[in-house]
């Protein structure tokens, strides 16, 4: 690097937040010089890169590039530092827990990337240098370090704040007739997804009338807004928090709002970027309550746990399922606690012998990703989700109690009590890992919740007004925390206004069905009114049509009346049928959709961030992202936190799992491997095969052009669930030998 100092003000941190960067980029750290919202200013040694509204005023990011460069991943450090000097600058915008923030006093540190054994980098901050509103990059550790016993060298910073007024009166010349710059400028992801048109556009013209009934609707009860994939609840949602909030502003309220969802990169990356698009001033990020509070908060409830909880003082790491990582850390541990239970002679000669046919799964290594998936959703969904521990009265509870259909098959008590016997071992190896599961941080959360602690702070940190996206993934543990995160105003004659969007056939995990979904209509907050959204936006009538007949292969599960039939009514214009695709072998299968999918990516503007392969195997999903065979061809997305990288697509295609892009939409969408291998296991319960259905409905669904389905004659050809669509002519077959 060629600048010994890199300095950002405030506006220009916004900008580059939504830049695609490339390596190249730091050797110089040019800019377009035909950007007219941000410059690049040498002074000295320092770079200064200024937006157009830069003044002596202005806050500043100071990055030394010698600590930038102990980073062995420079982008993915930068992006991080990004975020946490938008977070100083903002405190509307959180820091994700996966990246384990650490406080002590100004001082502050994250992982400078994907935390792993190997990689354990910490990225330091001073967040008052000097007693100013600045961010300072102080240092780069290789592992977690105390903050206090780092030495902080200020001279770079110093001279950085003296050269900055000589940066605002200097002109730009550094940058002229530089061919390549290694960054590209762009709009957030949100932006893109929500399309043209301010807030008064939306409300005035652009809205449907089922829309603009939901948008109008009263806040003074809870109500659940219902719809299949792609009807618009996101953009309705945002267009009614934002006319909410302004409502409240215009007549001096002091009312705050909440906007949680399940993911952080969907908070952060997709519904701050619609609400940037709706109202590009950012009047939503500076309105302040008269105690100085934001009006509005958007992320997720492990970040509002994280805020209070401050595990990272106590040295604990929250276990992220929001990924293939935390799935895989997960799956290790579960399989771990299978094999020490199964070789523990007092279960082996107690319980175990009672229930041979979970014994036989137990020890057959050819099916045992199968029993992990599902000990991973009992888990989830049901022993943490209820707080379940083995030798309590819940435990004998759980083990007498009749079991739902959706839930993992355990038919007699003897089951249950190996399930138990697994859990309390699994739980064991979270605590000599000093790791918290997500369920047992939010219930940690809920206790915390309940204290006189939270009664005396419930008015001043609570909230009037609660929006919950993608509701369908809260678990119930968490769907009972919203009621305490509610101010005790903001009751009206017993219910609480909770609004909350939803499709149950989007989890592809049994979190929304874990102790019954009643709590939809009433979710602890007091009976809910019911709005339903039936026009689709984003797919085609063909692709609509593949998801009414593909609706007819969920089991017959009673939900109450939740989980109801497709009828989604395509807006948009006629497009192609979708095809089904055979192949003889899965190297035949992911050679031929690759070389499909990246010939479709260089048709379109966007280019590979247009195009997905979504892949319905975990197994075959990590086998392939990592083979020599995919290299330089796909841009991996691995979890809902790398959304960002659709980025970098360019001449690539997305790869990754219908789970992990919710949220998003695609041009064109290849998903792959649906295949009967999958729905033939023996012990598989109708849950399991719901979750498979969900996948499958999930992948298609990001689809808004073309949708392509392939499967491999190798893992027992065509899925069954694709039987409906293909008699119908929904899917029609395209066989390759």
């Amino acid at each position: 690097m060629t600048a010994a100092t890199l300095v950002v003000d405030e506006k220009a941190i916004s900008i580059l937040d939504a830049a695609l960067i490339e390596d190249t980029w730091f050797q110089d750290f040019n800019v377009p010089s035909n950007f007219t919202g941000l410059r690049r200013v040498k002074v000295g040694d320092v770079v200064y890169l200024l937006s157009k509204s830069a003044d002596l005023d202005s806050r500043l990011l100071v990055i030394p590039t010698s600590i930038l460069d102990a980073v062995p991943d420079h982008r993915s450090a930068f992006e991080r530092i990004i975020r946490v000097a938008l977070r100083q600058f903002d405190r509307n915008i959180s820091l994700p827990t996966q990246w384990q923030p650490y406080h002590e006093g100004s001082l502050l540190s994250v992982y400078a990337a994907i935390f792993a054994r190997k990689n354990q980098h910490r990225i330091c901050f001073e967040q008052a240098p000097d007693g100013s509103n600045n961010i300072f990059l102080f240092a780069v550790t290789p592992e977690p370090e105390v903050l206090s016993q780092i030495k902080i060298d200020l001279t770079c910073y110093r001279e950085a704040l003296e050269n900055f007024p000589d940066a605002l009166t200097t002109d730009d010349e550094d940058s002229e007739n530089v061919g390549h710059f290694g960054i590209l400028l762009s709009s957030p992801l949100g932006m893109q997804l929500a399309g043209k048109g301010t807030l008064e556009e939306w409300y005035e013209q652009k809205l449907s009338a089922e829309q603009l009934k939901f948008v109008n609707q009263k806040c003074d009860r809870p109500i659940r807004l219902r719809g299949s994939a792609g009807t618009g609840k996101t953009q309705a949602m945002a267009v009614k928090c934002l006319r909410e909030l302004y409502a409240d502003a215009d007549c001096g309220g002091d009312k705050t709002y909440a906007f949680l969802t399940h993911s952080a990169a969907l908070a952060h990356e997709v519904v701050r970027g619609m609400f940037y698009a709706l109202d590009p001033s950012e009047r939503w990020v500076h309105l302040r309550v008269s105690s100085g509070r934001p009006k509005l908060w958007i992320g997720t409830l492990y970040e509002l746990a994280q805020e209070q909880l401050h595990y990272e003082k106590k040295g604990l790491k929250p276990l992220s399922l929001d990924g293939r990582d935390g799935r895989e850390l997960q799956r290790i541990l579960i399989e771990e606690s299978v094999d020490a239970v199964r070789n523990e002679p007092r279960v082996a000669l107690g319980v175990l012998k009672e229930c041979r046919d979970l014994s036989d799964r137990m020890s057959d290594m050819a099916s045992r990703s199968y029993l992990v998936e599902e000990i991973m959703n009992e888990f989830a969904c049901v022993l943490d989700a209820e707080k379940i521990r083995r030798g309590t009265p819940e435990a004998e509870k759980y083990v007498r109690s009749t079991r739902e259909p959706w839930q993992m098959a355990l038919p007699t008590e003897a089951h249950r009590k190996v399930l138990l016997e697994i859990h309390s071992e699994y739980r064991e190896r979270l605590r000599r890992e000093r790791l918290l599961s997500m369920d047992q941080m939010v219930a940690d959360f809920g206790g915390y919740l309940s204290t006189h602690e939270w009664d005396q702070l419930r008015d001043s940190a609570g909230f009037d007004l609660i929006f919950v996206d993608e509701y369908h993934y809260l678990t119930r543990i968490e769907a009972m925390t919203l009621q305490s995160l509610f101010a005790s105003r903001a009751q009206h004659s017993g219910r609480w206004p909770l609004i909350m969007a939803y499709d149950l056939k989007q989890s592809s995990n049994d979190a929304a069905l874990g102790g019954g979904v009643a709590r939809f209509r009433n979710p602890g907050v007091g009976e809910s009114l019911s709005m339903d959204f039936k026009q689709v936006f984003r797919s085609t009538p063909q692709i609509a049509a593949f998801l009414r007949d593909l609706d007819a292969s969920f089991p017959a599960i009673d939900l109450e009346g939740e989980f109801q039939p497709y009828v989604g009514q395509s807006e948009k214009d006629d497009g192609d049928v979708p095809t089904l695709i055979q192949f003889d072998t899965d190297v035949k299968l992911i050679d031929e959709v690759l070389t499909r999918a990246l010939a479709a990516a260089r048709k379109l503007p966007g280019k590979g961030s247009q195009v997905a392969v979504l892949c319905m195997s975990e197994d075959l999903f990590d086998r392939y992202r990592s083979a020599g065979r995919t290299q330089g061809k796909i841009v991996a997305v691995t979890s809902r936190e790398d959304m960002r990288e659709l980025r970098y697509a360019r001449a690539r295609c997305v790869f990754s799992m219908p789970e992990y892009v919710a949220g998003l939409q695609f041009d064109t969408v290849f998903l792959i491997h649906a295949d009967a291998v999958d729905v033939s296991e023996e012990y598989l319960s109708q849950g399991a095969r719901r979750r498979y259905v969900s996948r499958a409905y999930l992948g298609a669904s990001r689809a808004s052009k073309h949708l392509t389905v392939a499967c491999s004659a190798e893992r027992g050809g065509v899925s069954p669930i694709l039987e409906g669509p293909t008699r119908n002519g929904s899917l029609r077959g395209d066989v390759v030998l």
